[in-house]
């Protein structure tokens, strides 16, 4: 590490540690109803507690809360400010484990204004600084984005009545995310989440809901070399589907249908016939609770044209869980085993790789994000142990293999990493190890670190997957393992 990232580093460390020294101390109830305000996506936020009289809080960008200029207007600002330092060995680059290492530090910069007018009309604007420094290598797509506007969007409720019914309709820029967020994802842990321009419109039925949508993806490629431009929609993809969910007390049912076109030629077939793809995809997900046990399963099956072939996929998992809140450090361990498909004869017209939308790959398949859920499977067990209140410690192994030995690795950016048409290579992945530890600071503030190390499996090993192209990927293995160490701190106003 050079002086400058030396002493950026310890910038971030001081700012840290001066958090903590000014972190108020409140009722229980008052902090988790503080913490619970902020939710994944911004637009979702709820600040409705302050209009609690009994609330005695006093947190971080309050005072700028539940600002009422006039009588039926209410008007939300804030944002959140997070940095992440990230120590990459031989996993730097969309493709992992080809020998690029890098050290830099992520930042980025969120700021929101939500006002609402009356109960039926609400306007979402959210702007994003996203930077990258520090770097010897090209940052990601994912990591730069200049002063740009994330989400502007418009909610107008189309219809309400006595019996808990309401439809809503939003259109403008936002993010989207459904379900357990393996297909559809705002991507969280990005530097630059993942946002659509387009319309959607959902029903709520007490406890249940249904969404429709058509959109059209923020590509970040937009944002490479140099960002400088208002991003704009891609005109080439469509996304568009209907989500469905049923939330009882110990169940949660989805059923949903997606659909993805895109009309530039993008990807190709196994025998290098290039193309656009329109697939779609029909699933659904049970998770239920009985007492310390929960059970979770969630599959589909994808149908419709990759480039000249027919496509013919699917995905399913399967996981079992277990929690207690008896036992000391209160531990929750979950067994998974995710599938995802891939294709088995490369030259019979038929495409049998799951394309795996837009989803939160990061945070199911290891933090390494060697892989995307294409022609997976993973093995794996994760357990979470609550040290205290506020310290929180995640465990999580994964083993990989390819479902189908003669099908490519894929990135989480579905692109094809390394193949091996002939299979000769195998299909042993590797094993992948993610150590995690957050510190809750305040409900406004918090300090996340980890390390993950990926062992390459015999796959990699192969002369194949070390050497120079073959079928539809680049290779050039190094063979060696992977390692990720990062630190980031978080600060919500």
């Amino acid at each position: 590490m050079n002086t400058n990232r030396f002493c950026r580093l310890h910038v971030f460390l001081y700012a840290i540690a001066a958090l903590a020294v000014v972190t108020p101390q409140t009722r229980a109830d008052d902090a988790q109803a503080a913490r619970s305000a902020y939710k994944q996506s911004f637009i979702n936020n709820d600040f409705s507690y302050l209009d609690d009289p009994t609330y005695q809080g006093n947190y971080l960008g309050e005072r700028l809360k539940r600002l009422r200029p006039r009588s039926g207007v209410t008007i939300d600002l804030g944002g959140r400010f997070r940095s992440r330092f990230h120590n990459e060995n031989n996993l730097r680059g969309g493709r992992r484990l080809t020998g690029a290492s890098d050290q830099f530090l992520l930042s980025q910069t969120l700021l929101f204004g939500d006002v609402h007018l009356g109960d039926n009309l609400r306007v979402f604007g959210q702007a994003i600084d996203a930077t990258s420094d520090g770097e010897d290598l090209r940052p990601r797509g994912s990591e730069v984005n200049r002063f740009d506007m994330q989400m502007l969007a418009v909610d107008a409720l189309l219809l309400s009545d006595c019996e808990d019914r309401e439809w809503w309709l939003r259109f403008g820029r936002q993010e989207m995310h459904y379900g357990s967020q393996r297909l559809i994802a705002s991507r969280p842990w990005r530097n630059t989440p993942l946002t659509h321009d387009g319309v959607r419109s959902w029903w709520k039925l007490g406890s249940a809901r249904v969404d429709a949508f058509w959109v059209r993806p923020i590509d970040p490629r937009q944002h490479r070399p140099d960002d400088h431009n208002f991003d704009t929609p891609d005109q080439s993809r469509q996304f568009y589907g209907v989500f469905g969910t049923s939330k009882k007390e110990t169940v949660t049912r989805d059923l949903y249908y997606f659909g993805m076109t895109e009309t530039d030629d993008r990807v190709q077939t196994f025998t290098g016939v290039p193309g656009g793809f329109d697939v779609h995809t029909i699933g659904g997900r049970v998770l239920r609770r009985e007492g310390d046990l929960r059970f979770e399963v969630e599959g589909g099956y994808q149908f419709g044209r990759f480039s000249s072939s027919r496509q013919s996929a699917g995905f399913a998992t399967v996981g079992l869980g277990h929690t207690s809140q008896r036992l000391p450090l209160k531990p929750t361990t979950w067994i998974y085993y995710d599938w995802a498909s891939g294709d088995d004869d490369l030259n019979d017209g038929v495409h049998g790789t799951f394309y795996q939308l837009e989803p939160r790959g990061h945070y199911y398949l290891g933090l390494a994000d060697l892989t995307g859920r294409q022609n997976i499977q993973d093995l794996n067990v994760q357990t979470s142990l609550a040290v205290s209140d506020d310290l929180e410690c995640r465990v999580h192994f994964h083993n990989f293999w390819l479902a189908n030995r003669r099908d490519a690795l894929y990135t989480n950016g579905t692109a094809a990493a390394f193949h091996d048409p002939t299979g000769s290579a195998g299909n042993e992945v590797g094993h992948e190890l993610d150590l995690q530890l957050r510190w809750s600071i305040s409900p406004r503030a918090h300090l996340l670190v980890g390390y993950s190390y990926l062992w390459a499996g015999d796959y990699f090993d192969s002369p194949n997957i070390q050497g120079g192209p073959a079928g539809i990927a680049a290779n050039g293995a190094t063979g060696g393992d992977g390692e990720f160490t990062y630190i980031q701190s978080m600060l919500r106003f």
